[in-house]
């Protein structure tokens, strides 16, 4: 069947890092000082082993609508450690934090080439977990992307994530497209699981060895990143299609490059 929609992740596949150790360090070292200056007193190293795992935690049960799940973290993870923190600090905390994170982070610079031809041949959709909506936003802006994408579907707006197909399921409706009509391209278990949950054609960008892959997504401390870095398995996932970069779509879609 004819494929008419692309549907991209975001970050690992059109942003990718320039330094995940030191994206996740000066995340942590942020979260530690502004923490500190609400009272925190517990040493760095202990910290950051609490910190450990915080990005793939249940969310929060009780949550606060005017609070970003990300924020709803925060909060429930300052009231573990007895401190109370107004929500203008939180959302203060939050954006600091996730600044500074984002410092190691760039533009794929085969992305934007590519979404300029995408955009007049197929409809394009990114789908993206993440909790913290207002700074794919921002992110989206910065780069100049919003314009190549028909429908955004942010996990902590939809609130559904991959792996699940729910998140694919809504993007398909609000393209009017089927799922055979469809690829989708991204860099992790989830995003491939995710794909194949909904009965989406996906492939696999990898640019990085298995092991570094598996610790990007989520802070972990040197103490518990041996019991983190395993070797993904797709046995049950097999077949799709694998990359090593995003230039490498030009002829798995045939796509046109001249007028």
């Amino acid at each position: 069947m004819l494929i008419k929609g692309v549907f991209f992740d975001l970050y690992g596949t059109i942003l990718i890092p320039k330094n995940n150790n030191k994206a996740w360090n000066s995340w942590l070292s942020t979260f530690y000082i502004l923490l500190k200056k609400n009272g925190l007193t517990l040493s760095k190293r202990d910290f950051a082993n609490l910190c450990s795992g915080f990005f793939t935690r249940e969310e929060p049960i009780e949550k606060d609508k005017n609070l970003t799940i990300y924020e709803s973290r925060i909060k429930d993870f300052a009231m573990d450690l007895k401190l109370e923190l107004q929500t203008h600090e939180i959302k203060k905390i939050a954006n600091d934090c996730v600044k500074s994170w984002h410092k190691y982070v760039k533009l794929d610079s085969e992305a934007i080439p590519l979404l300029r031809i995408l955009r007049n041949q197929k409809y394009l959709a990114l789908i993206t977990n993440f909790d913290h909506p207002p700074f794919i936003y921002s992110v989206l802006s910065r780069y100049q992307l919003t314009e190549y994408f028909k429908y955004l579907a942010i996990s902590g707006e939809i609130g559904y994530k991959k792996p699940g197909p729910q998140i694919f399921d809504i993007t398909l409706e609000k393209l009017d497209l089927k799922p055979q009509e469809v690829i989708f391209i991204g860099d992790s278990k989830e995003d491939i699981e995710g794909a194949l949950n909904a009965g989406i054609n996906p492939i696999l960008i990898q640019r990085q060895n298995l092991k570094k892959r598996m610790i990007g997504n989520d802070y972990i401390s040197k103490r518990k990143v041996k019991a983190k870095a395993k070797v993904i398995q797709y046995s049950r996932m097999m077949p799709f299609k694998t990359i090593s970069r995003l230039k490498e779509l030009y002829s798995i879609l045939n796509l046109r490059t001249t007028s």
